[in-house]
């Protein structure tokens, strides 16, 4: 199943963006996503209590239950749901990533420029480890229906003087953060929610306690084993002895991999992790998982698509990726009439090196 029974899809107009005098502002990394989502939240009004803010690469690897009194195994390990904090009015809940307490190093004149003159943001970034551990987030963000207004209203504005501050890649992912500060909201941090890079931060002890060879196996992870919730899939992966062919990004993938004619990726010998196995720490062995990981969600998936959607689908999985980003198998495919090719270079602004 792709999405759950109850999905819905809502389709954001272009919006331009404005700072806080009015003046338009050029787009940057991710900084349609806040004035997206408050869009959306005004113009549903979602009933649900919890919402939650993901990234359109993170795959699920595991169903994740909000409740009261998180009660996990050892190392997370138990099966079934993950437990989780449920998110209340003024507390959220999302992951923790590794950038830390930004807002610490801007300085206390541009911290409060930033943050409207509210000294909460003074307050926030005090205690370093206190800051890292309610405010060094990124997707999945989780919060409460009655803070979402205010909440995503001010995470759109802390976007743009974010940017203007810290122009960096993750400026829109902190201002998240900074528009917690402002509230006076705080947030359960996790690490457990994903996997991605090779870096120690994340569980890649527990994926190696269950044991799931993603090599041998053609099908995503079994949601029963145990894994973190979500693969994200924002990195380069490499198998180490199979340098030709097994260098998986998201850009190197066929941008028409949905046409019903196009072919699935070529999956890894079933075997290629088991010279690492030995070291599960190495970036060897957390690279060649992924390649393989990541490579039987996308056939799963894009499968499961083409079999309710084509009548004579293409499921063979013979599409061999270059180490680099592509775009078009069939430049006249209809996908490409109706998506944009997304990648570093489906860009219709001008990027900003600092």
């Amino acid at each position: 199943m792709l999405a759950p029974p109850r999905a819905r899809v809502w389709h954001s107009p272009k919006v331009q963006l404005k700072d806080t005098d009015g003046k338009k502002v050029a787009m940057f990394q991710a900084s349609n996503r806040p004035v997206s989502v408050l869009k959306w939240f005004r113009e549903t009004q979602p009933q649900e209590e919890a919402i939650s803010i993901i990234d359109p690469d993170m795959f699920f690897m595991r169903p994740v239950v909000l409740v009261a009194d998180p009660q996990n195994g050892p190392h997370n390990l138990h099966s079934g749901q993950w437990q989780t904090e449920m998110a209340t009015p003024g507390h959220g809940v999302g992951a923790m990533y590794g950038q830390g307490c930004v807002p610490r190093h801007w300085g206390n004149q541009t911290l409060l420029k930033v943050c409207d003159n509210e000294h909460r943001c003074l307050d926030a970034v005090h205690d370093d480890i206190a800051c890292m551990k309610n405010y060094s987030s990124g997707p999945p963000w989780i919060f409460h229906r009655d803070d979402a207004e205010k909440l995503l209203e001010t995470f759109a504005e802390k976007t743009i003087k974010v940017h203007q501050a810290w122009p960096d890649l993750l400026s829109e992912q902190v201002a998240y953060g900074v528009a917690q500060m402002q509230l006076g909201m705080e947030a359960h941090l996790d690490t457990f929610w994903f996997i991605s890079g090779p870096d120690s931060m994340q569980p890649w002890d527990s994926l190696v306690e269950v044991g799931w060879d993603a090599c041998q196996s053609h099908e995503p992870p079994p949601p029963e084993a145990g894994l973190p919730i979500f693969f994200h899939a924002a990195s380069t992966y490499d198998i180490p002895h199979l340098t030709k062919g097994f260098r998986l990004h998201k850009d190197h993938v066929h941008k028409d991999l949905l046409d019903c004619d196009a072919p699935l990726i070529h999956h890894p010998p079933t075997d290629a992790l088991e010279r690492y196995k030995s070291e599960p720490k190495s970036k060897s062995f957390r690279d060649t998982w992924s390649v393989c990981a990541y490579t039987n969600m996308i056939n799963f998936h894009v499968s499961t698509w083409k079999k309710q959607f084509c009548q004579t689908p293409n499921l063979e999985t013979t599409a061999v990726y270059p180490p680099y980003g592509q775009q078009f198998l069939n430049k006249s495919s209809w996908v490409n009439h109706v998506f944009r090719s997304g990648g570093w270079t489906d860009v219709d602004y001008k990027p900003r090196f600092f």
